[in-house]
């Protein structure tokens, strides 16, 4: 599921890219931050407990 939602995220960063070039670093950070994002985060805990990142 990760992978698709990447695959979608690259395809709206490449049609960006295609209706206006000159915004094509903008898709790279996109790329990169999506990556980070969609792969490696930590999602926050779901009972709201931060006492482990402490």
């Amino acid at each position: 599921m990760k992978v698709l939602l990447y695959l979608v995220l690259l395809a709206v960063l490449a049609g960006l890219v295609w209706q206006w070039p000159m915004l094509w670093e903008l898709a790279v950070a996109g790329a990169i931050g999506g990556v980070y994002w969609i792969f490696f985060r930590i999602p926050p805990s779901a009972d709201g407990d931060q006492s482990k990142l402490d």
